[in-house]
């Protein structure tokens, strides 16, 4: 049995929770792992035992080169196996002389200063990694940034296995001259690890960020166009049943406090078990937030996805829509409610097939690279 580290988020994003609690019960369903252990990949310096709550990048940056210089124990030296878990791994936006994943504050730090000079054999895993680019990208921003291809191909070079989660981020990766599986996202297992069971649909669940999505990248959307078309579906699926707003963060809660003060809303803060929980019990739902609609997916319950960036398409794996929130008002409020209402009979057995799929695809390939 085998102790493997999570580079990850830590009570800080919901959805990384359900990432890597998959990732964490394909291990332990295999019995290929017993002890986790968690580092918060935007403070660097949380590797570090006795740091974990040292949380601001820019002290992280300061104290972890000298935590390192004096050798302090440490989770990534403690661990069998490193996993990057989750989340976007490749982007690059040169038209608006945006982020590159070059410059991603984690990689530098763990990887090339703390693990690869005391490898040991040891496997790197990228799982479920993924792409953040605009919605319509087709991946050729890469092309042109040496910077990044040479970054995709060294972390690439670095792991033992990667397994992308969507189709962009693989046709990124060739671009860079390497290739990669595309799976649907682990999040679809996260509620095996605690058993937790779908329950009977007692809500309609929706879900409402700024402009669809955390990020615009120079698109032209129009916010509040969306903000109008958010309130129709919100207001037409009311009319159908109870309709309950999920609230990732409290910035969402206030929104949605703004917008349709008459629908109940639903936050938890950081305690993903409760959403878990809360996501079992819906009917259907009309989401910004990908993990929210992964999870609502995992039980059968179908889920429409409405985003400004290609995270949003991670949902097509799942079989169910995605839609860029600039053509809401051409497909219409009435069709995303029909198409989601229409599959609630048939999309449980669909989803059930396609996480035995997956799960039996994710252990294949784990076995073959952590039984050597």
């Amino acid at each position: 049995m085998k102790s493997v580290c999570f580079i990850t988020t830590v009570n800080h994003n919901v959805g990384d929770d359900f990432v890597r609690e998959g990732i964490i019960y394909l291990f332990q369903s295999s019995g290929m792992i017993s002890k986790v252990a968690l580092v918060h990949k935007h403070s660097p310096v949380t590797a570090v035992y006795g740091r974990e709550n040292l949380r601001n990048l820019r002290i992280s940056r300061l104290v972890e080169p000298l935590c390192r210089a004096v050798n302090s124990k440490n989770r990534i030296s403690d661990a069998d196996i490193l996993v990057q878990s989750g989340a976007p791994v490749y982007w690059c936006h040169p038209q608006t002389d945006g982020p590159h994943c070059a410059d991603n504050e984690w990689f530098d730090p763990l990887i090339r200063k703390r693990f690869m000079p005391d490898r040991r054999e040891r496997p790197f895993l990228n799982l479920a990694g993924g792409s953040c680019q605009r919605y319509h990208s087709d991946g050729s921003e890469i092309e042109n940034c040496q910077k990044c291809k040479a970054y995709i191909r060294e972390f690439f070079d670095t792991c033992d296995l990667t397994i992308l989660r969507d189709k962009l981020a693989r046709k990124m990766l060739n671009h860079a001259g390497r290739d990669a599986k595309v799976l649907p996202c682990t999040s679809i297992f996260a509620r095996d690890r605690f058993g937790i069971k779908p329950e009977p649909g007692e809500f309609i669940v929706l879900n409402f960020m700024e402009n669809g999505g955390h990020y615009i990248f120079g698109q032209e959307i129009d916010s509040e166009r969306w903000r109008h078309e958010f309130i129709s579906i919100a207001f037409e699926a009311s009319r159908i049943g109870r309709a309950v707003v999920a609230c990732h963060t409290p910035h969402e809660e206030k929104l949605a406090k703004v917008l349709v003060p008459n629908l109940e809303r639903f936050l938890v803060p950081n305690n993903h078990l409760e959403f878990m929980k809360f996501y079992a019990r819906a009917k259907w739902g009309i989401m910004n937030r990908v993990h929210g609609a992964f999870m609502m997916a995992s039980f059968g319950k179908p889920a429409i996805v409405i985003g400004n960036d290609s995270r949003a398409k991670m949902i097509e794996n799942l079989s169910l829509p995605s839609y860029y929130v600039s053509d809401v008002e051409l497909v219409g409020v009435e069709s995303l409610i029909d198409q989601a209402r229409s599959r609630c009979d048939s999309y449980p057995e669909q989803i059930e097939e396609i996480r035995r799929h997956s799960r039996q695809e994710y252990e294949n390939v784990l076995k073959s690279v952590l039984e050597k």
